[in-house]
Order: structure tokens, then sequence, then C-alpha cells
């Protein structure tokens, strides 16, 4: 046997050897690809149904405190007229209600704060989340298209290693093939 041809068989087992041993292991059908795209849309799709359910909550919230306006603005008048040594029943001057409306406003505004504070903090956990988990997603995706297209050219290398090194047939089959059709 000449050196190229020696040469020609040692590569195609080598390559017979390493993508069979790959073959058997990748096996991805489009349908798992298509699925894990649509669950990208899902994950969106979760994502902006939780950011409306943070812009409902902080809503509520808002009409919750303007409900409360009213205890609101009496806590600022008690705190007032203690501050002031006023007694509750004291009429308050034009300038001392201002006063007092001011400081309702205040603590008003405080709790605004608060509630935009908090709400800004889901919407900022919800749109990391989503982008983490699709860019997870997204990277498995990949990877399932990429796996499935070593798949395709491994089997395509298969037949091109087949058709370059002929197999042999099975020695007793060709010896007895062979001794019959000598007519033996």
């Amino acid at each position: 046997m000449n050196r190229e041809i020696a040469f020609k068989v040692l590569v195609g087992l080598v390559v017979c050897f390493v993508l069979g041993v790959n073959v058997g292991c990748v096996s991805v059908p489009q349908a798992a690809i298509d699925v894990n795209r649509q669950v990208s849309k899902g994950i969106t799709t979760i994502g902006d149904n939780g950011l409306a359910m943070v812009e409902a909550w902080e809503e509520s919230a808002y009409n919750m405190l303007d409900e409360r306006w009213s205890n609101v603005y009496a806590k600022a008048d008690a705190t007032y007229r203690s501050k002031k040594g006023l007694s509750s029943t004291a009429a308050l001057s034009y300038s001392q209600q201002e006063d007092v409306a001011g400081l309702a406003v205040l603590i008003r505004s405080e709790v605004r704060k608060k509630i935009k504070t908090e709400a800004d903090s889901m919407r900022k956990i919800i749109s990391q989340n989503v982008k983490n988990t699709l860019e997870a997603n997204e990277s498995l995706t990949d990877l399932l298209a990429s796996a499935s297209a070593v798949s395709s050219l491994q089997k395509s290398a298969l037949k091109e290693v087949g058709s370059l090194v002929p197999i042999p047939p099975g020695v007793t089959t060709f010896i007895a093939s062979s001794l019959k059709s000598a007519g033996f």
C-alpha cells in the first residue's frame, strides 16, 4: 500500500472516529430552536406585565395617599400646633394656616418621593432580570442553532469521508463470494 493511500485511510479513520463520537451527542431538532425563540417572546411579555403591575401599584399608592390627605393635613396641623405651643381649638391666622398647609405638602411630597423611588427600584429590577434572562435564552438559542449546524456538517462530512475512502467488505464475505464466482 503506498503512503498516500495509507495516509488517506488514516485521516478517514480519524475523521470518522471524531465525527462518529460527536454525531451521537449532537442532534437538535429545528422545533427546539423555534420553541426557544418563542420563549424569548414570552420572557418579554412577562417583563411588560411586570412593569404594568408596577405602574398600577404606583398609581394605587398615589391614590391611597390622596385619600389620606385629610389625615396628613390633620397630622401636620397637630405637629405645627405642638411646636408652636397652640391648643387644638385655637384659631390659626392665615399665615399659620399656610404654614400647616406647607408642612402637609412637604409630608405628602416626601411620601410621594418614597413611592416613586420604590416603583423605580421595582422597574429597574424587572428590566434587569428580563435583560439577563433574554441574554441567557438567546445564548441558549444560539448554542442550539450552532449544535444543529454542527450536526448537519458532521453528517455531510461523514458522507464525504465515506466516498473518499471506500470501506472494504468483510473478508469472509468477500472470499466466499469470490470463490463462488470462480466456480468453487
